[in-house]
């Protein structure tokens, strides 16, 4: 189990003081390196390899003092030496190392300094042994405890983690597992990764598990997959006394994602390969808010205009959800100031909100809404609690953090999208719950995994959205990015769905675009719901032409008002094959809202 923050701020400490009259590189190097990495994370000093044979740029045989494939390297001298030639020395390894063990960091030392270079970065630290405990942050590729805002949508590192997920995706459907349980595999790969990198996991158990405990030709892996899998869904006194020490390690995560059972998949030499090679990518810097942008990667090209599967960046959601009810929130929080009263209002609040996005995808709209949700919080919490926190006294996180993914809700046709989307919103909780633990230093983590978002597979044209949350709450706001079809690509099924939501009495319906229908069933929801919110994002063909008389009037005569738009813009977006289309309502305005409220255009 990894450590908290409170404990690696005191192993640390202990470890500075323990280690201060250190000075002989090659008597005591090897000790300190070990022991730190054990202050660092249970069993590192397992992870690394000391002494690793390594060939050098010129050919001559090299040693590297303390070798982590793909998370770190480590030049260590004498006390006093010059840091800038071991750096040197560090970089002549890397020629010959293959691409998947390149590691990210690379640290040199003399037992009293440590110069840390931050690759992925380009940044470079310098610090006191004695210093170490306050340097915490700049471990986080060891502990998983990341500071808040790192993964960040344009990394192009989300590119890459798509291709490798594509990849292992292609291979086990060439080796003939396809269907439901490659996307349930899939998914459940997805998060041990994410697990490894994020301080669910010991950093590297779930590859250690892949690489140490199945047969190199993979011929055992499916069934050992299937193994630990069942670990995962166990509680601990629930489990076998005797389960292997490297399968009992693991925590409880629950959350019905390892739950089914099917038939496991039979893996080759190869695919074992690109899985074990997935297990060296660092998936903390992945974004679960464009994670549908990721899994576009993999799905079937053919199928997505039938799906809808557009996926929106992120910059494009925040134009939706700011006017709709993030502008809103941040004005009340600044209002509140340091007002205990206020600010205890307005957390009730955040945590009372329930969002419903009726073509959630893979979840983007989702994600990215949460995440301003619980950052708000955040901000709250800081406010609230500060003075304790800066006085050294504990804070019980789980008691008085208060907003939760189960405020949220999707409505999804495709089911590995819907799938994606349920994960994608217990990593950017987790993520979330990091970045408050390092604000409250302690270890925040909610396992085993409980009241998940509510992500349903199903038809949302056909759905009854007032259903959506299982407390039989009406969602307050309504938000997302529809399909798009044109009125005359449809297929005979949408424009069933389409005439649907539209009813017998509106004249004229069979011209509408696929997306009305969202319209107009939100417009009917308005209708019954006059404090709900409802915003959407589609293409401008729907304000231009014989559309418009006919979507719109309906839309008005429901009561309903535009509240707030913007210009057309044009589309952009993470996913591969960037769509060339042009969202807005025509000349003046883009997205609409439909809402009771009084019209406002901006």
């Amino acid at each position: 189990m990894p450590f908290s923050l409170a404990e690696l701020r005191h192993r640390t400490a202990a470890f500075a003081r323990e280690h201060a009259d250190f000075s002989d590189e090659k008597s005591q190097a090897q000790t300190f390196w070990g022991n730190l990495l054990d202050a660092l994370t249970p069993q590192g000093r397992r992870r690394a390899r000391f002494e690793h044979r390594i060939k050098k740029q010129d050919g001559s045989q090299g040693y590297v003092d303390v070798f982590w494939p793909g998370t770190l390297l480590v030049e260590h001298k004498s006390a006093g030496r010059d840091l800038e030639a071991a750096y040197q020395q560090a970089l002549e390894y890397l020629p010959n190392l293959p691409a998947h063990e390149l590691p990210p960091v690379i640290i040199v030392s003399d037992f009293r300094r440590f110069r840390l270079y931050d690759r992925d970065a380009g940044t470079r630290h310098d610090f006191a042994l004695a210093e170490l405990p306050e340097q915490l942050h700049l471990f986080g590729f060891v502990t998983g405890y990341r500071p808040a805002g790192q993964q960040r949508p344009e990394d192009p590192a989300n590119a890459e983690a798509a291709e490798l997920m594509a990849q292992l995706h292609d291979a086990l459907l060439a080796d003939g597992y396809a269907g439901h349980p490659l996307e349930v595999l899939l998914v459940r790969l997805l998060f041990c990764l994410f697990a490894e990198d994020t301080a669910i996991f010991d950093k590297d158990e779930f590859r250690a598990l892949l690489e140490e405990h199945t047969a190199p030709d993979g011929s055992d892996l499916g069934a050992k997959l299937g193994e630990f899998f069942g670990v995962l869904d166990t509680p601990p006194a629930r489990r076998s006394g005797a389960l292997a020490p490297h399968l009992a390690n693991f925590p409880y995560i629950n959350g019905a994602l390892f739950r089914e059972d099917f038939r496991p998949a039979a893996f080759a030499e190869g695919t074992r390969a690109r899985l074990v090679r997935c297990s060296y990518f660092d998936w903390s810097r992945i974004s679960p808010a464009v994670f549908g942008s990721l899994f576009q990667a993999i799905a079937d090209p053919a199928r997505r205009r039938t799906l809808g599967a557009h996926y929106t960046s992120e910059p494009n959601i925040l134009k939706v959800l700011g006017p709709l009810l993030l502008d809103g929130l941040r004005q009340e929080l600044a209002a509140a100031g340091t007002g205990r009263p206020a600010l205890t209002r307005l957390q009730t609040r955040l945590a009372g909100l329930r969002l419903l996005d009726p073509a959630c995808g893979c979840g983007n709209f989702l994600v990215v809404a949460y995440r301003e949700l619980r950052l708000l919080e955040h901000e709250i919490l800081d406010r609230l609690y500060a003075r304790e926190a800066a006085a050294g006294r504990s804070i019980n996180l789980a008691l008085y953090q208060q907003v939760g993914v189960g405020q949220v809700a999707g409505l999804e046709v495709e089911e590995f999208a819907a799938r994606i989307a349920e994960v994608a919103l217990w990593l950017m909780d987790h993520q979330l719950n990091l970045a408050l633990s390092a604000r409250f230093d302690q270890r925040y983590v909610r396992l085993p995994l409980t009241g998940g978002a509510e992500i349903h597979h199903a038809n949302a044209l056909a759905f009854d959205w007032t259903t959506a949350f299982a407390d039989g709450r009406p969602a307050d706001f309504i938000v997302g990015n529809p399909p798009f079809v044109g009125s005359k690509l449809m297929s005979a099924a949408q424009r069933d769905d389409l005439l649907r939501a539209a009813g017998p009495a509106l004249k004229g319906a069979g011209v509408l675009d696929f997306v009305a229908a969202w319209y107009l069933k939100g417009a009917r929801f308005v209708q019954q719901h006059p404090a709900t919110r409802v915003a959407f994002v589609s293409t401008n063909s729907i304000t231009q032409g014989e559309q418009v008389g006919i979507l719109w009037a309906e839309v008005l005569r429901r009561g309903c008002h535009i509240q707030f738009a913007h210009r057309t813009f044009r589309w952009s977006n993470e996913a591969r094959g960037n769509a060339a289309l042009f969202c807005g309502c025509g000349r003046d305005s883009y997205a609409v809202r439909v809402s009771s409220a009084p019209l406002q255009l901006i």
